[in-house]
């Protein structure tokens, strides 16, 4: 049976995904991004956003793909929240907000090309999985 979801729908690096609404606090452009030196390509930098600092997440490196270019003053970002972590996540382009269909995981938009149903729960714990490995590895002799 498909059910109904609410989603912000974006692009990142020429995929289209989609995210639920009830994730997405604001749709904002990126002020001054900063490098974290040693970080995992997952973690694109951080960047102070109404005076609290956020993660600004690499989507594509926190699936496993290719990192995406690095996040910088003036992108646009999905600011997440869920379990209990608020993030940014670096888009090229939002597109719309749409009620679409999901049926077995599956999700289409209204011209029926498929598109990617992020769980931003699941991108948060891969990103903080990513980031507290670093380092933890025992030196090579």
């Amino acid at each position: 049976m498909a059910e109904l979801r609410n989603v912000i729908v974006f692009t990142i690096g020429g995929v289209r995904y989609a995210v639920e609404l009830r994730w997405v606090r604001e749709v904002v452009s990126l002020g001054f991004v900063t490098a974290v030196p040693t970080a995992p390509t997952a973690l694109g930098g951080v960047c102070n956003l109404h005076g609290t600092i956020l993660p600004v997440l690499d989507v594509a490196a926190v699936l496993g793909q290719a990192p995406g270019p690095p996040a910088r003053q003036g992108d646009g970002a999905l600011v997440l929240e869920t379990e209990g972590v608020v993030c940014a996540l670096r888009v090229d382009q939002v597109d719309h907000v749409a009620s679409l269909h999901e049926s077995g995981g599956a999700i289409v938009d209204a011209g029926g090309r498929p598109l990617t149903l992020l769980d931003p729960g699941m991108i948060v714990r891969r990103a903080l999985e990513m980031i507290t490995t670093v380092g933890t590895a025992e030196p090579q002799a």
